[in-house]
C-alpha cells in the first residue's frame, strides 16, 4: 500500500477541507494517507522519509504561501526523490496566483523532493467582503471533484512539469513584502474585553499562537500573527479590531453545509453571462471542467 502525507496550513478552513477531500479520494485509491494541520505549538511532525508521496497545502496570502508555512516547510527534512504534489486555496481566480509556491520550491527541491502536480482551488473569501451564497455554493460543487481529480492523477502515477512565469514570480517576490504586514498590523490590533466572553475559540485555534493573555487576563495580538483571519472569522462576538484591516475582516463563518443543501440558492452563479467582478471567474470554471471530464469526474448538482 502506497503512503502519502498531506502537511497544510489553514486559517478559517477552507484549506482544512481540500486536504480532508483529498486524503478521502486518495484512500478510496487504496492509499495509507496521514494529515498534518500546521500549528506552532504542534510537534512530533511526520517524517516525510516514511511516505511515497507529500502533499502540501496553504492558503495563498498575498500571491505567496503564508510566511510562517514557509518556515515551517523549509525546515523539513532532506529526502531522496520524494514525490511532492501542491494544492492551495484563494479566493479569486487571477493568475498572479501561478506563482505562489515559487519561493519555497526553489528551497525544497535542493531537499530532495519532486513535484509533480499543482492545483489551484478557489474558495470565499475571509477578507476583503463576504461572497454570496450563490458564489460559494458553485465553488463548493467544484471542490471535491477537483480534490479527486488530484487524488486519481496522483493514483495513476501522473506527472507534470510544474512552470513558473517569470513576471508573476517578480510580482511575488516584490509582494512578500506582505511578510512583515502580520507584525505591523498587530500594534494596531486589540479585543474588546468588554464583548469577549472567553470562549477560547481565537485563542486555543489560532495556528501561531498569536493571541494570549497577558498577566491581567486581557487578550492580546501578538507579531507572531500571520493574518489567517481565523480570529475574527469565527469570534461570536465580532471582538476583535484587526488593525488596518478591520473594515476588510469577515465575520462569522459561510455555514457550508446549509448553503450546499439549501435548494433555492442558485448553483450556476457564475456562467458566460455573468457580468462584473464575478466575470472573471468564469474561464477557471470553465478549464475545471475541461480537466475534471478528462478524468471522468463530474460536478454533482444538489
Amino acid at each position: 500500500m502506497k503512503k502519502a502525507v498531506l502537511y497544510y496550513f489553514s486559517g478559517t478552513g477552507n484549506t482544512k477541507l481540500c486536504a480532508k477531500y483529498i486524503a478521502k479520494h486518495l484512500s478510496e485509491y487504496g492509499f495509507q494517507v496521514d494529515l498534518y494541520q500546521y500549528k506552532k505549538s504542534i510537534v512530533n511532525v511526520p517524517d516525510p522519509n516514511d511516505y511515497d508521496y507529500v502533499g502540501i497545502g496553504y492558503p495563498i496570502h498575498a500571491f505567496n504561501v503564508p510566511a510562517a508555512f514557509n518556515k515551517f516547510l523549509k525546515q523539513l527534512p532532506n529526502v531522496k526523490d520524494k514525490k511532492m504534489f501542491i494544492f492551495k486555496t484563494s479566493g479569486e481566480p487571477y493568475h498572479l496566483n501561478d506563482s505562489s509556491s515559487y519561493h519555497f520550491y526553489k528551497k525544497i527541491i535542493k531537499k530532495g523532493y519532486k513535484l509533480i502536480l499543482e492545483e489551484h482551488i478557489i474558495l470565499p473569501y475571509n477578507i476583503m467582503f463576504r461572497y454570496k451564497d450563490e458564489v460559494v455554493k458553485q465553488q463548493l460543487l467544484y471542490c471535491e471533484p477537483i480534490c479527486q481529480m488530484i487524488a486519481k492523477r496522483i493514483s495513476l502515477g501522473e506527472e507534470e512539469q510544474v512552470k513558473y512565469k517569470l513576471r508573476y514570480r517578480l510580482v511575488s517576490t516584490l509582494l512578500r513584502i506582505e511578510w512583515i504586514a502580520p507584525c505591523i498590523n498587530s500594534w494596531f490590533s486589540s479585543v474588546n474585553m468588554k464583548s469577549c466572553v472567553d470562549c477560547g475559540t481565537c485563542y486555543n485555534l489560532c495556528p501561531t499562537n498569536a493571541i494570549y493573555k497577558d498577566k491581567k487576563g486581557k487578550l492580546k495580538i501578538s507579531s507572531h500573527c500571520s493574518m489567517c483571519m481565523h480570529c475574527t472569522m469565527y469570534c461570536p462576538h465580532d471582538a476583535i479590531k484587526f488593525g488596518i484591516l478591520n473594515h476588510w475582516k469577515v465575520n462569522t463563518p459561510y455555514n457550508f453545509k446549509r448553503i450546499s443543501n439549501d435548494f433555492t440558492v442558485e448553483d450556476n452563479y457564475i456562467n458566460p453571462k455573468t457580468k462584473g467582478y464575478f466575470k472573471l471567474f468564469y474561464p477557471y470554471f470553465k478549464k475545471m471542467n475541461d480537466k475534471l471530464k478528462k478524468y471522468n469526474i463530474s460536478v454533482s448538482k444538489k
